[in-house]
């Protein structure tokens, strides 16, 4: 065989063998959990139109549900869920809400990057100490940046905290307000302007109310999640969790 010949049976070969594995590289990327639905009460439904997903989560068989970028997450009136994110950051989501799911983990390292996009209901956050990562909550008009804190969000553009910071901006005019400890800000319909203030203790428990559901008799338990990464290696995850106990 001559050279010209082995080297465009090479070339071939190299494409054939390309044409396998990049699919299996992007599967590979797209199996790199975000987050998991740790616990939840009927009914809980999640949904990802780009890959043809819809689960109705069941208690005997989606504990520990993974999501995925772009998934949705859907509470009916009954319905409750207690998110873990990968950096162990927790939401807590009421009844009648829908969230989107978007961000990406580091294949080797803790960064991440998250966004919540909250298009009914509301939810309370308990978000770890973010270093050089981005947590945000995003809704039709307003946008809440996060890195570390305790703070709950509505769909409505209303915001508060219960402890640390909380950066929220009117999405159409960019004015931005901090917030700190027992404070809220409210964005108008517009996503003009954003008032803010201080929150009084009864205030501040009021809203807080509900979202106690799934922490009663909580034990800590680490998980590991698994994944390949695109040079088809073997990775892990270790998250620390919270269970009921048996008690």
């Amino acid at each position: 065989m001559s050279i010209i010949k082995k080297k465009l049976y090479a070339f071939i070969v190299l494409l054939v063998v390309a044409g396998f594995a990049l699919p299996e590289i992007v599967r590979a990327q797209s199996e790199r959990p975000i987050a998991i639905v740790k616990r939840f009460k009927p009914d809980v439904t999640l949904k990802n139109l780009e890959v043809d997903k819809y689960i109705e989560l069941n208690l005997e068989e989606n504990k520990g549900e993974r999501l995925f970028n772009g998934d949705s997450l859907i509470t009916d009136e009954e319905g409750f869920a207690l998110v873990v994110f990968m950096d162990a950051s927790v939401a807590k989501v009421k009844p009648s809400s829908l969230l989107i799911l978007n961000g990406s983990v580091a294949t080797a390292s803790k960064a991440m990057n998250t966004r919540i996009n909250l298009k009914n209901g509301e939810i309370f956050l308990n978000v770890e100490p973010q270093g050089g990562n981005d947590f945000e909550v995003a809704t039709s008009r307003s946008l809440a940046s996060v890195q570390g804190t305790d703070f709950g969000s509505r769909f409505d553009g209303f915001v508060w905290v219960e402890e640390g910071q909380v950066d929220v901006t009117a999405l159409n005019s960019g004015q931005t307000v901090s917030l700190f400890e027992q404070m809220y800000a409210q964005v108008d319909e517009q996503g003009n302007s954003v008032e803010s203030g201080t929150l009084t203790p009864e205030e501040l428990n009021d809203l807080g109310e509900g979202y106690d559901e799934m922490e009663n008799d909580l034990v800590q338990k680490e998980i590991i999640l698994r994944f390949r990464d695109q040079n088809g290696q073997l990775r892990e995850v270790r998250i620390d969790v919270f269970e009921e106990s048996d008690n």
